[in-house]
């Protein structure tokens, strides 16, 4: 189905307009969250979790993943260090080269604020029908890959050769 140029217009206005609640809502709902124990905010939940689900790893790593400066990172990462929720290590291959590691203390927190926003994903969708929690599922899968294409393109730019 084509849709006409006012028609792309105004769904590209509406899309725009959802997003911007979706953030803003999404972020009070996480910041309201009953977690127990020590609530995560979203950059630790972000290095946190990328730890939990791959492994110890570098800053420059954790930095390329997250698509961020390599000096917010390691800002970031020594506040868990100094909260005990990481620990630095030699990385195994590199000696020279120290890896991040979840402790025991970030893991629980990683699974409490998964627990809790889970939950309140259920609260929220829970009554869809289970093919519209798939689509949404597919979707925001979809419009994620593109913003991370968009970032590695403009990326490219920036380090392009003048």
């Amino acid at each position: 189905m084509q849709l006409k140029a006012d028609e792309t217009r105004d769904v590209l206005d509406r899309v725009e307009r959802e997003m911007t609640r979706l953030v803003r809502r999404a972020q009070h709902v996480t910041l309201h969250t009953d977690a127990p124990g020590q609530p995560l905010e979203r950059s630790a939940y972000l290095i946190l979790g990328l730890l939990n689900d791959r492994g110890p790893m570098r800053n420059t790593a954790l930095a390329e993943l997250l698509q961020l400066d390599g000096s917010t990172v390691s800002r970031h990462v020594a506040g868990l260090q100094r909260d005990g929720l990481v620990t630095r290590e030699a990385d195994p291959d590199d000696g020279r080269a120290a890896q991040v590691r979840l402790t025991p203390t970030g893991r629980r927190a990683v699974e409490s604020t998964r627990r809790a926003r889970r939950g309140a994903l259920r609260e929220l969708i829970g009554s869809w029908p289970p093919e519209d929690q798939q689509t949404l599922a597919v979707l925001l899968a979809r419009l994620n890959a593109g913003l991370d294409d968009a970032y590695t393109q403009a990326h490219e730019k920036e380090n392009a050769p003048a």
